[in-house]
């Protein structure tokens, strides 16, 4: 093809690496796709629909142990997981384990997913508090994607990038904070504050949470950028639909006279050469409606202004079909609107399931396993958990291994679901852990209740049996 041709020959890109792409605009896109964010309703609900099939009710971490491989006893694996999970579900729940002392872990997650979606990324800093009602001293703060920014001065000799520092082989090494801004007399000021990647132990300090889709990205992208143009413009199209409706819910009329009449104006000429015997214009107020007298040469006419477009919903929903896809959510999931038919509906749900998955497979890697091994890792130095050999790194990664459960995806014939369960657990593609950590729940508690509940029918047998027999001897 001929990339001269009169079509594409005003267009010429650049051909540069991501960051030279991408950063010089960011700033722009980040304010945009907020503003988005806060005032326009289709994106708005796109945000919140994927943040709330991410994130949900939050997401929980089941403790794994290879008991072989650590060489301990089954009975202290199972012994250890209990306990880990127990002592960061209490901390979690807390306020404790936010450094503001005000969100609970999933409201955490809920932040840093919405920030990363509308700025592009935010980041997560391990932090210590020691306060009277926490068991732990670890906390985290997360961090939106507009406060990391270039350090107002002393960036030159560095390989800094929209504040965050590389190191000659390109791996981050620092990231430039902005402290909050305060007034002063002198107007807004902000200064930055330089924070290590990892610590004197070179244990990690601050998780850096974007998506990155081309290797030489350093920030990460707001989800909303492609679509930006489409948003703003259908954001004003529906106004000034709405607009046209309500004025056009008014009754209004026109009046069109033959000669000069005493609306054109009320000039000094028109005054002084006014006939004295000429008719007054007079009006009537009916509440919100005026009603005026209609003067010699003058008719009314009622105008027909076809507002609103009957062609409205159809383009509007034309365009959101294309923006759909941008990011990541079909059109029906996007508008949450299922009218197609009944096999789309759970097609549309599925695609955007997989979206979900993986959306949520981000965040368990890049947020919540690292946090969870902070507050572990502090938990087994404070002795509230044996590990032995927990000084060689292979056994301490062991340590700190878990999955992590959510919300199931959302069922529209659970019964359906259920035989489907059934037939691939008796074909052996399936457990039984997978399924019931697929609908988000926790296995080994399901299993515990199992067992109670056996016991509970064994023991009531046992009294039924005992009871029959002393009934007989008495007869």
């Amino acid at each position: 093809m001929d990339p001269f041709n009169r079509i594409v020959e005003e267009w010429r890109p650049s051909s540069s690496d991501a960051d030279e792409a991408l950063l010089p605009s960011l700033q722009g896109l980040r304010d945009q796709c907020r503003d988005l964010d806060r005032n326009e309703s289709v994106a708005r609900g796109a945000v919140e629909n994927i943040t709330g099939n991410v994130v949900g009710e939050g997401l929980w971490p089941q403790s794994k142990l290879n008991h072989e491989l650590l060489e301990i006893s089954e009975k202290e694996a199972r012994a250890f997981e209990n306990k880990a999970e127990a002592i960061f579900r209490v901390l979690a729940e807390s306020t404790a384990i936010d450094f503001a002392g005000v969100s609970t872990f999933p409201e955490l997650q809920d932040h840093a997913s919405r920030s990363q979606l509308t700025d592009g990324d935010s980041f997560a800093v391990r932090r210590f508090k020691a306060r009277s009602h926490s068991i732990l001293g670890t906390c985290v703060q997360v961090v939106e994607g507009g406060r990391v920014a270039d350090p107002a001065a002393g960036s030159l000799s560095k390989d800094i990038r929209e504040g965050v520092e590389f190191d000659p082989t390109g791996e981050p090494i620092a990231y430039h904070i902005r402290n909050r801004k305060k007034l002063l007399d002198t107007g807004w000021t902000s200064e930055s504050r330089r924070v290590a990647r990892y610590n004197n132990e070179q244990e990690l300090q601050v998780l850096h949470l974007f998506h990155k889709r081309l290797p030489d990205q350093s920030r990460g992208e707001p989800l909303l950028a492609p679509t930006i143009q489409k948003f703003k413009q259908l954001s004003r199209y529906a106004e000034a639909e709405i607009a046209a409706a309500v004025i056009n819910a008014f009754p209004m009329t026109f009046i069109t006279s033959e000669g000069t009449s005493p609306l054109s104006g009320r000039s000094n000429a028109y005054l002084a050469n006014r006939p004295k015997d000429s008719p007054e214009r007079s009006k009537t107020v009916m509440g919100p409606m005026t009603m005026l007298n209609l003067l010699p040469g003058e008719k009314v006419e009622s105008p027909t202004l076809g507002r609103p477009s009957p062609q409205f919903d159809a383009f509007f929903n034309s365009v959101l079909k294309q923006v759909g896809p941008s990011i990541g959510l079909p059109y029906e999931v996007l508008i949450q609107h299922f009218s197609s038919s009944y096999s789309a509906a759970p097609a549309a749900l599925l695609q955007a399931w997989r979206f979900f998955k993986v959306r949520r497979k981000w965040l368990e890697i890049k947020f919540c396993q690292p946090i969870y091994e902070w507050v572990i890792h502090e938990a087994i130095l404070r002795g509230m958990l044996e590990a032995p050999g927990f000084e060689d790194p292979f056994k301490r990664a062991l340590y700190l291994k878990a999955t992590w459960i959510g919300q199931e995806m959302p069922s529209i014939d659970r019964l359906k679901d259920a035989k489907a369960d059934e037939v691939e657990l008796s074909n052996g593609t399936t457990t039984r852990r997978d399924i019931v950590e697929s609908k988000g729940k926790d296995y080994e508690s399901l299993k515990r209740l199992e067992l109670v509940a056996d016991l509970r029918g064994e023991e009531f047998s046992s009294m039924k049996l005992a009871t029959s027999n002393f009934g007989s001897t008495c007869g």
